[in-house]
């Protein structure tokens, strides 16, 4: 990339295993300066950088993006010896818990009205609403990523499988469509510009948010519940009786939603790995390091739809209900709940 190409303002929320990969592909494109919001990883980060092992990138020993900052207020201040008084871009990777924050008041204070596009790089259904809501006359651009990588220890990132990331602008009206578009496709090709993986724009996100979901609304959930890896999970007979029939509740929703999804995609996503695929999906490993779980915005967003459409969705309601109870555990657990002894009773006295 010559050095007369016009470099963009990114401000980077949510610098995890997929965030920080990010930020990399950005700054490798030449035409980024990334701001990194890190918050509890800042101290070890601004001192020691991050050592990255990428399928994509190769090994990278104390890696830093042009800006590290602690906090979302200090990412709104001026970067010093820069003349940029906004940013193009803010890019977030953070979870989805709407219960426990709100990303689009997250987000406020690096947000420019009318200019910042807003790329939302997460889990979930219709996350964007709330976003359109709060900030009606900026483009939201939506994307949905593949990719194995994941923090180890203080600052490492391990990245094994190379990435592949569908994005595009979610339309809304406050804004006109070649707008959207135009700031969407930029940053694709940007993006695309810093890295091997596989990015492509997609001008019907919301039908991409929906198969992507047949995975996380199937695998993600059910792994995190029977804390079985994707290899386990299929070599079960769940897979037929629950991981499948699942699938197709939310192909039906899907479809009443506007995305008919082909009957193809159930034999992809659920025949196409192998019975001994080791992978642990990010609810399971949620669940295993006593996090919250991004419930709400996998299954719960879709199962309202259903019921406004008057879908019937039996299987993916007893799993909703179960992994809120798995839930509700672990925010005990992260509150500092403790459990009272239970008392000696003999069990065949209480009925």
């Amino acid at each position: 990339m010559g050095s007369d190409a016009p470099k963009f303002n990114v401000c980077l929320i949510g610098s995890g295993g997929v965030g920080t990969i990010g930020s990399v592909v950005l700054e490798n494109s030449g035409r980024a300066r990334v701001t990194a919001v890190l918050r509890s990883k800042y101290k070890v980060v601004s001192e020691k950088g991050w050592d990255i092992e990428s399928v994509d990138h190769g090994t990278l020993q104390g890696w830093k993006p042009s800006r590290i900052v602690a906090t979302v207020v200090e990412a709104s201040l001026p970067s010093p010896g820069t003349d940029a008084q906004h940013y193009d871009y803010v890019f977030v990777s953070t979870k989805q818990l709407p219960d426990s924050y709100s990303v689009s008041e997250m987000i406020r204070p690096v947000v420019t009205p009318g200019v910042t596009a807003i790329v939302l790089i997460q889990n979930g259904l219709d996350i964007e609403i709330p976003i359109i809501e709060a900030f009606p006359k900026n483009t939201v651009i939506s994307g949905v990523s593949v990719i194995g990588s994941r923090t180890v220890g203080e600052n490492s990132i391990a990245h094994i499988g190379s990435e592949r990331v569908i994005m595009g602008p979610h339309f809304h009206e406050g804004l006109d469509r070649e707008t959207q578009i135009r700031q969407a496709t930029e940053f694709v090709a940007m993006y695309d510009s810093g890295g091997p993986g596989i990015v492509s724009l997609d001008l019907d996100m919301p039908k991409a948010r929906w198969y992507k979901l047949l995975w996380n609304g199937t695998f993600n959930t059910l792994c995190a519940l029977m804390k079985m890896d994707v290899g386990e999970v299929q070599s079960s007979k769940g897979r037929e009786t629950l991981l499948v029939p699942m699938m197709r509740e939310l192909m039906a929703i899907a479809k009443e939603d506007g995305a008919e999804l082909p009957e193809a995609a159930i034999q992809k996503l659920a025949y196409g790995l192998p019975d001994d695929c080791p992978y642990r999906p990010s609810m399971l490993v949620d669940v295993e390091q006593g996090r919250l779980m991004e419930i709400e915005v996998i299954l719960g967003n879709a199962l309202k739809k259903a019921e406004r459409y008057g879908v019937p969705a039996p299987k993916c309601s007893t799993v909703y209900e179960l992994l809120k109870m798995e839930q509700w555990r672990i925010q005990q657990d992260l509150s500092g709940v403790v459990k009272a002894k239970p008392s000696k009773v003999d069990g065949t006295s209480l009925f």
